[in-house]
């Protein structure tokens, strides 16, 4: 590219900067995206403290952490017993028969696994078996 070239691509660019700072300025539409002090005041104030505590209990279902340790020759039936019994699955017998349908009861490893009630079946056959 030469230096007639590059020149005249420059002042293209600060051109055509220039017509899009007129119009964004000279049409008036940043003015009034400003809050005022009330309207700031209003957006930071908390609301009411039962309000918000009950609102945050609707939204977000508290969660469980649980830190399961497997040990040798533990079944997969212990498995889901235990984590029935923190919390974490709702149905033992039915997380049962997801990790023998899919083969992942063979897969289990020894160890500690942290797991949380809102992992899927798959999540938590994932976090097993890894």
């Amino acid at each position: 590219m030469n230096k007639a070239r590059l020149q005249g691509l420059s002042a293209g660019i600060i051109f055509t900067t220039t017509i899009f700072a007129a119009f964004y300025y000279g049409t008036g539409k940043f003015e009034g995206t400003t809050p005022t002090a009330e309207e700031a005041i209003k957006t930071v104030q908390p609301k009411d403290p039962v309000l918000m505590e009950k609102e945050a209990s609707k939204e977000a279902p508290s969660i469980v952490t649980y830190t399961i340790k497997v040990k040798t020759n533990m079944t997969t039936a212990e498995i889901a017993d235990r984590l029935s019994k923190e919390k974490i699955i709702d149905d033992a017998d039915e997380f049962e028969a997801y990790m023998n349908d899919r083969d992942f009861s063979k897969k289990i490893q020894i160890g500690e696994f942290v797991v949380t009630n809102n992992m899927t079946y798959r999540q938590l056959a994932n976090t097993l078996t890894h």
